[in-house]
């Protein structure tokens, strides 16, 4: 599914469809109503997961020579972010509760579509 996506789209939009894909269920984790909810963590889910793989295939692309130490480096960065984020995310919630984290972010993840950017031209695209 994933390379598909990239295939039909290019690696960048991709990125950002899986991204919009997250963004779409995230307001529904907000709301009090349990079906929306959970709706909203499998839309953040997999747009996630569909992130992640792209990313994770990027970074073997751009290593070129080098792609298990690269793959390592970068899941090494990964968890330990996901460790650092499920911190401070769960102070939040704790402090302030489900809609200010899901609004935390909301913002934070605004920033994500300026990351990619300089991607395309250090990373080759599939033929």
């Amino acid at each position: 599914m994933t390379g598909r996506a990239v295939t039909r789209f290019g690696r960048r939009n991709a990125l950002l469809l899986a991204v919009a894909v997250a963004g779409v269920g995230l307001p529904l984790l907000a709301v009090s109503i349990l079906s929306m909810v959970l709706a909203g963590l499998v839309l953040v889910s997999v747009g996630t997961l569909l992130a992640i793989a792209i990313a994770i295939g990027a970074v073997e692309l751009a290593a070129q020579s080098d792609w298990a130490r690269a793959r390592s480096l970068y899941l090494s960065a990964y968890y330990l972010g996901g460790l650092v984020g499920t911190a401070m995310l769960g102070s939040i919630f704790d402090a302030y509760g489900r809609r200010i984290t899901v609004i935390f972010i909301a913002v934070a993840s605004s920033l994500l579509p300026d990351l990619p950017r300089g991607c395309g031209s250090t990373i080759r695209e599939p033929q």
